[in-house]
């Protein structure tokens, strides 16, 4: 086995977290480079060793992390610092509110992640308060608040900005934990699968699970039948006498090119996970280092979030987990090579957002029912950082904002899914989509 080739799969066994930025990949750049350009030529991207990076990404070189947290979490621990004062609103006690700079968030004895978070990244992060999803259902939320509608046919935010860079990436969106919402661009997405299904297909080891016995090809014969697919494929991209007929070979074509990428990489992507967080960040890193996707999901769903009961605790308990895992998230992004940048944290955009709110007041068992106004978080690359966008009326209802600035204003734009997909999708230089009922970012908020 070649050198380099030991060396990549070596690091395949070991978790990012653990390589830094002067590892492997800093040293034997070689075979990632020539990875790196399959998948991202069309963009025009050099990536051979000495090429000198670009000092910043441009919008359609930018990666995406989406966080989502199913359940419904409360702004009030984390995010409505403005709301502090809000006798109608139900704060911890020793909630306090923190300011950094044009930041501010509630910061708690309990929650000392946040903090900390906040305290190393508020200059990249971007806290949007007042979005509105109207719907008080998980599921009808959840569709609304990544795709800005009800419809089935409509595809998440991660789904849009991966399809429009399709050709660049094996893989354009992976979704590694929480519910993949293709719509009609199912093309772009894969499922990591809870069994890690991806990397059973890849290796072959999923036909061990057929009820019938199914042999695979011997190396000779697998060849062979590759090299006649790609001949035919080939001849009919330049010989077929329709054009329908060329732009399905060449959709072909493009497919086998993207499958020997996935195959050239061997076993240096670990397609499976523990079930964790930490396992989650760990493969959405690598896919996102090899230039494989363009977008990945995670989840972090606990049931705890739908709090009818004793929000307070588990509330805190959830915000503390989830905030210390978004610090190692971007720590493992800070310690990853990038590929137009020095470090993948500069080309990322993270995404952590939960598809609804709870109530401002408690109920009559300390917890907090289902509310249609909530917050998001974004932190990385291509986003005016260090400030809190958005607020919340003495209703606790989200409230308008002038979308130029930015800024709270009453003749200004609702803050909707729909607002908040066409911010995310001008962020990524992704043009309008067929599905929103209007291209309206808060350009306000774009680097």
């Amino acid at each position: 086995m070649p050198q380099g080739d030991r060396l990549l799969r070596s690091a395949a066994r070991t978790p990012l977290r653990a390589r830094g930025a002067s590892g492997l990949w800093a040293a034997h750049p070689t075979r990632r480079a020539l990875l790196q350009g399959a998948a991202l030529g069309a963009a025009g991207l050099s990536l051979w060793p000495g090429v000198a990076r670009a000092s910043a990404p441009a919008r359609a070189d930018l990666r995406f992390i989406f966080v989502r947290n199913f359940g419904g979490w409360d702004p009030t621990r984390v995010f409505a610092a403005d709301s502090r004062g809000n006798a109608a609103v139900s704060f911890e006690d020793e909630a306090a509110v923190r300011t950094i700079g044009d930041l501010r968030f509630i910061e708690h004895p309990d929650r000392p992640s946040v903090s900390t978070f906040f305290e190393r990244h508020a200059p990249q992060s971007l806290i949007l308060n007042g979005l509105i999803v109207p719907s008080v259902n998980h599921r009808s939320c959840e569709r609304i608040a990544y795709t800005g509608s009800n419809a089935e046919t409509a595809a998440d935010w991660p789904t849009l900005i991966a399809d429009a860079a399709a050709t660049r990436f094996a893989l354009p969106h992976v979704v590694i934990g929480g519910r993949s919402m293709p719509g009609r661009l199912g093309r772009s997405v894969v499922r990591i699968g809870a069994e890690g299904q991806v990397g059973k297909l890849l290796d072959g080891s999923v036909l061990a699970g057929s009820d019938q016995v199914t042999p695979g090809l011997d190396p000779a014969a697998a060849a062979a039948v590759e090299a006649h697919v790609r001949a035919r494929v080939d001849g009919l991209r330049t010989g077929a006498d329709r054009a329908a007929a060329r732009a399905f070979a060449a959709a072909q074509a493009g497919a086998l090119d993207k499958a020997a990428i996935i195959e050239g990489l061997g076993d240096s992507v670990g397609w499976t996970t523990d079930g964790t967080f930490a396992g989650q960040v760990d493969l959405g890193v690598q896919l996102l280092a090899l230039g494989l996707s363009r977008c990945v999901t995670l989840s972090f769903e606990r049931a705890s979030w739908d709090s009818h009961e004793a929000n307070e605790t588990k509330q805190s308990d959830n915000f503390e987990d989830l905030f210390a895992g978004l610090a190692e998230l971007a720590e493992l992004l800070e310690l990853t090579p990038g590929v137009t940048t020095p470090t993948l944290a500069e080309e990322t955009v993270v995404v952590v957002m939960s598809e609804m709110g709870r109530t401002p007041s408690v109920n009559d068992d300390k917890g907090k029912d289902h509310w249609a106004h909530t917050s998001a978080l974004l932190f990385g690359g291509g986003i005016a950082g260090g400030r809190t966008v958005g607020s919340f009326s003495p209703l606790f209802y989200g409230e308008a904002l002038d979308p130029e600035t930015g800024e709270t204003s009453a003749s200004g734009r609702e803050l909707t899914p729909a607002v908040v997909g066409s911010t995310l999708l001008a962020i990524g230089d992704v043009a309008e989509a067929e599905s929103l009922p209007a291209f309206t970012p808060i350009w306000g908020v774009l680097e």
